[in-house]
C-alpha cells in the first residue's frame, strides 16, 4: 500500500534534512506509525504521503500511485486526520461532514452515523466553533472516514482528547 525508498526534504535551500533518508514499506492490512520527538519529520513525512507537499528528492508511491503524479482518484482513496483541526467554525458538525463529503466522487458514509462513531451526534446541530478542542479533533477523525478510504492517515489522532473520552 506504501512505498518509501529513501526519501528526503528540506524546508530551505540547505542541506537541513526535515526528512533524512528514511525508507519503510506498509502492506496491505498493516498499521504502522511513526514514533519520535517533535521536528523529527514525522507530520512532514505524512505531508509527503497525502501529496500536500512535494517529493524532493527519493520515490513514494501510495495505493500504486506515484504521489508525485496524483489525480483526484488519488484522494478520493485516502482519509487524512490533520494534527491541527481545520474545520469551519461557523457550520455545525453535520455541516463540515456534509460539506466534505461533497467534495468527493465516491460514495460517502451517513455523516450522522460517523459523529455518532466518535460520540458527537448529540451536538451534531452545534457550531464546531463551540466545540471543545478535543471534540474538534474527533470531528476531524470522522472527517477522515467521509470517503471510506483505503488508507487512512493519523497526525497526532489523540492530542486534546481527554483520556477519558470514550
Amino acid at each position: 500500500m506504501i512505498q518509501v525508498c529513501d526519501l528526503y526534504y528540506s524546508y530551505g535551500k540547505d542541506e537541513e534534512f526535515a526528512v533524512n533518508g528514511i525508507s519503510f514499506e506498509v502492506k496491505e492490512g498493516e498499521i504502522f506509525g511513526f514514533l519520535g520527538p517533535n521536528g523529527a519529520g514525522k507530520s512532514t513525512t505524512q505531508r509527503i504521503l497525502t501529496g500536500l507537499l512535494p517529493v524532493q528528492k527519493g520515490k513514494v508511491r501510495v495505493m500504486n500511485v506515484d504521489v508525485s503524479a496524483t489525480t483526484p482518484d488519488f484522494y478520493n482513496n485516502i482519509g487524512v486526520s490533520f494534527e491541527n483541526p481545520n474545520l469551519y467554525l461557523k457550520l455545525t458538525g453535520i455541516e463540515n461532514l456534509e460539506y466534505f463529503a461533497s467534495l468527493y466522487d465516491v460514495p460517502t458514509e451517513d455523516p450522522v452515523h460517523l459523529l455518532d462513531m466518535v460520540g458527537l451526534k448529540d451536538v451534531a446541530k452545534k457550531r464546531v466553533g463551540e466545540y471543545s478542542k478535543g471534540m474538534q479533533q474527533r470531528l476531524v477523525f470522522a472527517r477522515s472516514l467521509i470517503n471510506n478510504p483505503k488508507v487512512l492517515f493519523l497526525d497526532e489522532p489523540v492530542s486534546g482528547l481527554d483520556p477519558s473520552t470514550s
